[in-house]
């Protein structure tokens, strides 16, 4: 497993950059055994990868993410969630809490647009796919805290972006956005 995850635009090994105010971090290229990993965790229903892959983020993590006071999951709309039987995001950000010892807001956003897979859409579609699809239901669990956004594979940004908007509309005071991998553009 590559330990680091690659940046698009300098194509050097790197653990983090920076984008406007949000700090996003990429433990790996989704590549290779991590790809294979993730593949099984969402797609072969082998949700004890979860903890798996919650443990390769913290050990990577653990000692270079600044200080944050609340882990929020990428959700996913409740039909994908139910026809999948589990939010992989949702059980890595679990298992997260337990380890760095943070609360986890599992239903503080919800998916409010049953949207289309990105997995085939090109970086301005996946913008339009999940525009105004999040909604925050828990303003005040968020306000004025240090979001910790947890997802499990980073390919354009659409996704996180979108939720950092609203995050910050909702008060939070900063997102940092993890992911176990990073697809090489």
């Amino acid at each position: 497993m590559s330990k680091y995850g690659f940046c698009q635009n300098c194509e050097k090994e790197i653990i983090f950059y920076q984008n406007s105010d949000t700090l996003f971090y990429h433990v790996a290229a989704y590549e290779g055994p991590i790809k294979n990993a993730i593949h099984k965790f969402k797609y072969g229903k082998k949700k004890f990868y979860g903890k798996k892959l919650a443990l390769f983020v913290y050990d990577n993590l653990k000692e270079k993410i600044p200080e944050f006071d609340l882990i929020i999951p990428v959700p996913l709309h409740w039909k994908k969630e139910f026809s999948r039987t589990f939010n992989q995001s949702a059980i890595i950000s679990v298992y997260l809490g337990k380890l760095f010892g943070k609360d986890v807001l599992i239903d503080g956003v919800v998916k409010t647009k049953n949207t289309p897979s990105q997995v085939e859409l090109s970086g301005s579609e996946r913008e339009k796919n999940v525009l105004n699809t999040f909604k925050v239901r828990k303003t005040s669990s968020i306000k004025d805290k240090k979001i910790l956004l947890v997802d499990d594979v980073f390919t354009t940004g659409a996704t996180t972006n979108e939720l950092k908007k609203i995050l910050k509309k909702a008060g939070a005071k900063n997102v940092i956005v993890i992911t176990i991998a990073k697809t090489i553009l």
